[in-house]
Order: C-alpha cells, then structure tokens, then sequence
C-alpha cells in the first residue's frame, strides 16, 4: 500500500510540477493554458518515469 501511495505522490507531484514551471518559463510565447497543459504533460512523463525508477530501486534496496 505504501508504495502505491508513494507512486501516485509522485506523480501528482511531478504533474504539478510541471504545470508550474511551464507556466513560468512559456506563459508569454505560448500563452498561459498551453504552456501549463504541456508541462504538466512533460512533467508527467519525466517525472512518472523517475517516481517508477525510484520506487523499484528503494524497493530492492529494502528487500535485501
């Protein structure tokens, strides 16, 4: 159960995450609804990937 909790933090996390930054950084050239939808969708890939690679490796490490 932790772990499924652990992974859906993390991927919340990352969406919002991304949301914000491209807020920051595209809101002027691309506008502030469309620089939001694609860093939360590039948040959400970077981040899904790192929360999954991150999990399997904690979770080896306390299963040794």
């Amino acid at each position: 159960m932790t772990i499924i909790l652990a992974f859906v933090a993390g991927i919340l996390a990352s969406l919002a995450a991304g949301a914000v930054s491209g807020l920051r950084i595209g809101k002027e050239a691309l506008g502030a609804e469309l620089a939001a939808y694609m860093g939360g969708l590039y948040g959400l890939l970077a981040g899904g990937a790192a929360t999954a690679v991150t999990i399997i490796i904690l979770a080896g490490v306390g299963a040794a």
